[in-house]
């Protein structure tokens, strides 16, 4: 399969994961919480957030392995690949048992960290103390997803990842019908993860069965990746710490409440956020490919083509669920929680502004990102200090107000210096011919279903807003949508259909 192919196949199969896990979440949440109280769903959330924070262990190898996995099997260097294959697999293998151990630790000290109570400061250290059990699995597991991502094969990992949660909806299930403990839950869903290794290992034999399993460390081969790693963790420290702290703090200066409220809020982002992130996933390691051969066409097709839709998706996603906020809040987790629609409207607009999906591809796939840290920096510092003083007053909208903080100063850095400076990307360009068309599209669509009210049945309403409000995007984006890109997407559809 040619390279294009396995992007689009990877994009494809990466949606279809997003709509399992949007049906997942969208059952689940109001399923658990139902099932284990509020706060206790609350406390599953903190768990997971915290082992999800300590993946900042990772010291940016995820990225920089995927990039020079691609560029040295693009240059068919396959000894560097084989060496730092192995040399991955020792780090990840050190990392697990110090993430593990780093858990152990937290575990002690959790109720004395965290705002519980006593029975809720048990049932946490039970959730930590099963993390560390799974840590040192799921760190080398890491390995073999970057090696798999690094051939291509995008679209393969995320039919595993689709097993894996058809997995966890019949543990669901299994949990509420077998009543099972909120611990057995959590560690049978843990471990539904790992099912996938042998999967990934066999993939792996199939497509690079030159690399070996047996872990080695080759310093040299370290020593090149080292410098690109640092960078990539210098600058992905700030914003993984921005993302994944904020239910921390939310358990440190709200409720373990406010927690469920963000899980809910972020369940419902989240979905939207996926559908734009499958691009970066998907081009990645095309990316790498195309810098590497300092391919110019190919590098302002991403540019600007895959602005273009990932700006369509993010545009669709954002205003069609504040198209139908308090009718999905409604069937989601009940009318209870419909003081949570304005904050998911706020949630809603800032993240319009990452429709920069396909250009940070270009970006993780060059090596000068020192600018870009420095302002990932200053918007993370400023967007948590927000955070963490706004949640004693607004609890959950404490994060969101900071969150838009930190994609404001994000974008504006990107328009206004970097991308024109530093990658030779037309910012206006970028914005009023891939970004801001759909975004308009997206707004006056949203203005006209405002209006509409079909019925006091609040899913059957919810449900004609969205029908509405697909047909109005899906032909005004077809009739400004440049020639050239429909004619692109006719051919796609009819080799598809061959």
């Amino acid at each position: 399969m040619g390279s294009g192919k396995k992007v689009v196949s990877g994009v494809v199969w990466t949606m279809l994961l997003n709509v399992v896990n949007a049906v997942y979440g969208f059952i689940s949440v109001p399923i658990l919480i139902n099932y284990f109280g509020k706060s206790e769903y609350g406390l599953i959330g903190l768990a997971m957030s915290i082992n999800v924070y300590l993946r900042l262990l990772d010291m940016g190898f995820n990225s920089t392995n995927v990039r020079f996995f691609s560029a040295w099997l693009a240059e068919k260097k396959y000894d560097k690949v084989r060496k730092a294959f192995q040399t991955s697999l020792c780090f990840y293998g050190v990392i697990g048992l110090l993430n593990a151990g780093a858990l152990l630790v937290l575990s002690i000290f959790s109720d004395s960290i965290f705002n519980v109570d006593v029975a809720q400061g048990i049932i946490l250290k039970r959730l930590i103390c099963i993390l560390c059990f799974t840590a040192f699995f799921s760190w080398v597991m890491s390995c073999f997803d970057q090696m798999v991502k690094a051939t291509e094969n995008v679209a393969y990992i995320q039919k595993c990842t689709l097993f894996t949660k058809l997995l966890m909806i019949v543990i669901l299930f299994v949990t509420v019908y077998g009543k099972l403990s909120i611990e057995m839950y959590f560690m049978l869903s843990c471990a539904a993860t790992l099912m996938v290794i042998p999967f990934y290992i066999r993939k792996i034999r199939k497509e690079t069965s030159f690399v070996s399993f047996s872990p080695k460390v080759d310093w040299q081969t370290f020593r090149e990746m080292l410098p690109y790693s640092l960078n990539i963790f210098s600058f992905g420290i700030f914003q993984f710490s921005f993302y994944n702290l904020r239910p921390m703090f939310l358990g440190m200066q709200g409720t373990v409440e406010s927690v469920a409220d963000f899980k809910i809020l972020n369940g419902i982002a989240g979905m939207v956020s996926m559908f734009g992130g499958a691009f970066i996933g998907a081009l990645l390691p095309s990316a790498s490919r195309v810098v590497a051969k300092q391919n110019k066409d190919a590098y302002y097709r991403v540019a600007y083509s895959g602005t273009r839709y990932v700006s369509i998706i993010m545009s669709f996603g954002c205003f069609g669920i504040m198209s139908v906020a308090p009718e999905l809040l409604t069937v989601y987790v009940g009318k209870d929680y419909l003081y949570l629609v304005p904050w998911l409207y706020l949630w809603m607009l800032p993240l319009l502004l990452t429709h920069n999906q396909a250009i940070s591809s270009l970006i993780l796939a060059g090596s000068d990102i020192r600018a870009i840290t420095y302002n990932t920096t200053v918007s993370a510092v400023l967007g948590l200090l927000v955070t963490w003083f706004a949640i004693p007053v607004y609890q959950v909208g404490g994060t969101v107000i900071g969150y838009v903080v930190y994609l404001l100063l994000q974008i504006l850095f990107y328009y206004f210096y970097y991308w024109p400076k530093k990658m030779s990307i037309d910012s206006s360009k970028v914005f009023f011919s891939c970004f801001a068309p759909y975004a308009a599209i997206g707004g006056v669509a949203l203005l006209a279903v405002s209006f509409v009210n079909v019925s006091d049945i609040c899913l059957w309403n919810g449900f004609a807003k969205g029908v509405l409000f697909t047909v109005l995007f899906a032909a005004a984006t077809w009739c400004v949508m440049p020639k050239e890109e429909k004619a692109y997407l006719i051919e796609l559809a009819r080799k598809k259909s061959a």
